[in-house]
């Protein structure tokens, strides 16, 4: 193409949604069963379920196509959901959550 020319790989945001959906669903049964921090396992009530990984793919394609063609931004708002889903009342992770306009 030359250097006049830069190529890009563009992806299907619905693919690399998928994907990620596919590897936490494998993650969890790798780990099923296996103790984590507290002496709970990865799945479960109040942990990694079905529900909060069809969530999690829900908000990280929201993230990509809210932020395409802003790098930046799309990996702050890739790991604000990261740090807001894994955010708890005694260790508060909200510091890239997007400010209210209000």
């Amino acid at each position: 193409y030359g250097d006049d020319v830069s190529v890009e790989k563009l992806e299907c945001i619905g693919h690399v949604e998928k994907r990620m959906g596919t590897r936490l669903r494998a993650l969890k049964q790798n780990l099923k069963g296996q103790k984590l921090g507290g002496a709970k396992s990865l799945g479960g009530r109040g942990r990694l379920t079905e529900k909060e990984i069809d969530k999690l793919q829900l908000y990280y394609g929201l993230a990509i196509r809210n932020n395409t063609g802003y790098l930046l931004a799309m990996k702050q708002a890739v790991w604000a959901t990261f740090f807001h889903k894994s955010s708890t009342d005694k260790n508060p992770q909200h510091g890239l959550c997007p400010q209210d306009k209000n």
